[in-house]
């Protein structure tokens, strides 16, 4: 082969490789940005487009001229100045319009996207052609213009399914290759396509841009686009990053403590106990709750609250050493983790740390005040070789401790398990009680302590657990409330007395007790309504009993909605008088039906002379505003005199009656009236009890 020949043939396949590196970078960089414009929306959306349709046309506008170029590189050239710019604004319009058809959501749209912007390369192929021209004539061969077609066509709508169709992270870099295989693909196929023979006859324009000097101006052209495209990209690339190590720290720390967060405490947990299973270490983790700290946002506001925790969290924080973690959980609980070969003497040590830190008082608003700390604490892999039961053992000796004292520390033991499991299960039961028929009404009579009239009852819950036997109310009414069973056991409840009542097994009216979480739901009083209406009972005959604790928390609420029973005809009754609030405010905001004065006064009558004088002043009470008085817990004959002589309108009692079932009412209430007819000439007679 000729020298000139060779030097020819190694000049056409550089020329060839420089188009198809122009092609594989720039459409690197314009995939990246389409990608960006795919997880974007909005104006944003159409910007990354832009992009994308600008770094994407120009590298194709590059290599197509170039590869042209390569066709013969020896003849005398040059391209039409207006033209050339036409190819540019083609390519850029081409892939703008193709990637975004091909970035929307419809059946096959990425390869229509495809095929779109594949006629327009084929658009700016054939108009780059036009604008070439050389020193001789040029020859085409049908078939080979058929493959360049069928190449444009087919690898653009494979590279815009890849970019819209990842199925693995490297498809989006397999969109720039199959971009720069076509260019180089298409270039063999007009190579075999076409024949070209010199001819010196063929004069040139002059306005044409020379072959050299085009190839020269497009690749220094397409560097700066892409240049500027990669510097947006980085740029976004960073700005990404950076966002995403801000979002990484904001999710592993408390933003207001500083402390770590819950997600940090589970890492850091999983760390230590494989450290400490493989080390044959021990792991203690502690559960710690702010004693108090409710009545801190109640009395301060919550913006004081906040600064009170972030003072909590800085003396803790100073107290914890080499091997500890300390994290904030949520609210004013707080968790920690110690490593150590000497547990639990050094958990007490780190506990008692953490309480020393609540020592000195805190400075609120400028007042001092009080703080302590409920800690409990458990060891891997002493208590449990379960990394998770770890931190739930620790809540549970945290929640035991503080239920007998606040402020103490408490260790696990497997007896707390024991006793929370039976709760749970308990607990579980309780939840469909009412539904198997375990839960049952007892009624407890009520009599006129003047005569001994009956002139109600009071609905009593029992529970005949089908494993446990009766359980007391006691036990099982406050785990109602906690798990919130209470809410469709008290619907219960209601319904069943005011049936029973509406039946006219039950004399006068009757007495249900309403427990707080029932009272916070809105709709009570509607609930309470529709019951009437189903059982037919008149709502003068009802009697529902609340504590004052159970609208405290939002007086205004609470009495709007004692204020709507009212307004339909229910009587409402204060129970357990005497302990608790028992606002006199609350009393002469509304005016309550009956006020029940609680049994633990009645219990030490008539000897107690303080019970004695609180029983006097409750009555007394009573009688100024109008608002009759119910004893209860009356078990003696001397109380049911002192209680008579003082002026008490109403008692209920076992002197009377105990609680019993439905079944067992019309026996009590004989039962009753006899004791009355037997004793109420010896009442009568008796002097008045004095004062002790």
């Amino acid at each position: 082969m000729p020298p000139d020949t060779v030097f020819a043939f190694a000049y056409h396949q550089m020329l060839v490789v420089i188009a198809g590196a122009v092609c594989l970078f720039g459409t690197w960089v314009g995939m990246r940005h389409f990608a960006r414009a795919r997880a974007t929306q909005g104006t944003t959306r159409y910007g990354w487009l832009f992009m994308a349709s600008v770094g994407t046309g120009a590298a194709l506008w590059a290599s197509t001229f170039i590869s042209i170029l390569a066709l013969d590189p020896s003849l005398n050239s040059g391209f039409e100045p207006f033209a050339t710019l036409v190819v540019l604004i083609v390519a850029v319009i081409a892939c703008l319009v193709g990637f975004e058809i091909g970035s929307r959501h419809f059946t096959l749209a990425p390869e229509l996207g495809g095929l779109v912007m594949g006629a327009g390369i084929l658009a700016m192929h054939f108009t780059a052609m036009k604008s070439w021209h050389i020193a001789g004539t040029t020859h085409w061969n049908a078939y080979g213009v058929v493959m360049t077609f069928v190449l444009g066509l087919g690898l653009s709508a494979l590279a815009v399914n890849r970019a819209n169709r990842p199925v693995t992270r490297w498809c989006r870099h397999g969109a720039a290759i199959v971009l720069a295989f076509m260019i180089c693909a298409m270039h063999y196929a007009m190579t075999a396509a076409s024949t070209t023979l010199p001819d010196p006859s063929v004069a040139l324009p002059p306005y044409l841009i020379p072959a050299p000097m085009l190839g020269f101006a497009v690749v220094a052209a397409v560097l700066l686009v892409m240049g500027s495209g990669f510097s947006t990209y980085i740029i976004d690339l960073r700005s990404r990053t950076e966002s995403a190590d801000r979002i990484h720290q904001l999710s592993f720390n408390d933003t207001m403590t500083g402390l770590p967060n819950r997600i940090a405490f589970n890492e850091r947990l999983a760390y230590d106990t494989a450290e400490a299973h493989e080390k044959a270490h021990k792991l203690a983790a502690f559960s710690i709750d702010v004693d108090g700290f409710k009545d801190i946002n109640d009395v301060f506001g919550h913006s004081a609250g906040d600064l009170l925790l972030i003072e909590v969290a800085d003396r803790m924080r100073r107290t914890i050493g080499s091997g500890e973690f300390l994290a904030r959980q949520s609210g004013d609980e707080f968790l920690g983790l110690q490593t150590s070969g000497n547990h639990p003497q050094d958990a007490h040590g780190f506990a008692g740390r953490i309480a020393q830190a609540f020592a000195q008082p805190f400075t609120v608003q400028g007042q001092m005040v009080t703080l302590t700390a409920s800690i409990g604490f458990s060891v891997f892999p002493t208590d449990t070789p379960e990394r998770d039961q770890l931190l739930s053992n620790a809540k549970l000796a945290m929640h035991r401790g503080k239920s007998k004292q606040r402020g103490s520390v408490c260790m696990y033991s497997h007896e707390m398990d024991d006793t929370a499991r039976a709760r749970r299960a308990l607990a579980r039961d309780l939840q469909t009680a009412a539904e198997r028929g375990e839960l049952a009404l007892h009624y407890q009579l009520q009599t006129s302590l003047a005569d001994g009239r009956i002139c109600g009852a009071e609905a009593l819950m029992r529970w005949q657990h089908p494993k446990h036997g009766m359980i007391s109310p006691a036990e099982f009414i406050p785990l109602a409330e906690e798990t919130e069973a209470i809410v469709p056991m008290g619907e219960w409840a209601l319904r069943t007395a005011c049936r029973d009542a509406a039946q006219g097994r039950i004399p006068g009216t009757v007495a249900v007790n309403l427990s707080p979480v029932q009272f916070s739901r809105d709709d009570l009083a509607e609930t309470i309504h529709a019951i009437l209406l189903e059982t037919g009972l008149s709502p003068r005959r009802l009697e529902v009993e609340v504590t004052e604790s159970t609208f405290m928390s939002d007086q205004t609420r609470g009495l709007h909605i004692l204020r709507k029973l009212k307004a339909m005809g229910i009587a409402v009754s204060m129970d357990d008088f005497g302990t608790g609030y028992s606002s006199l405010a609350t009393l002469h905001a509304f005016p309550f039906d009956k006020i029940k004065l609680d049994q633990s006064f009645v219990k030490r009558l008539p000897k107690d002379a303080a019970a004695a004088a609180i029983v006097r002043t409750v009555l007394a009470l009573g009688a100024s505003l109008g608002i009759p008085v119910l004893a209860e817990g009356i078990e003696t004959e001397a109380q049911w005199q002192f209680l008579a002589n003082e002026g008490c309108d109403k008692g209920q009692g076992y002197l009377f009656a105990r609680p019993v079932a439905l079944a067992q009412l019309p026996a009590a209430m004989a039962a009753a009236a006899r004791f009355v007819r037997e004793d109420a000439i010896e009442l009568a007679d008796a002097p008045a009890v004095a004062a002790a």
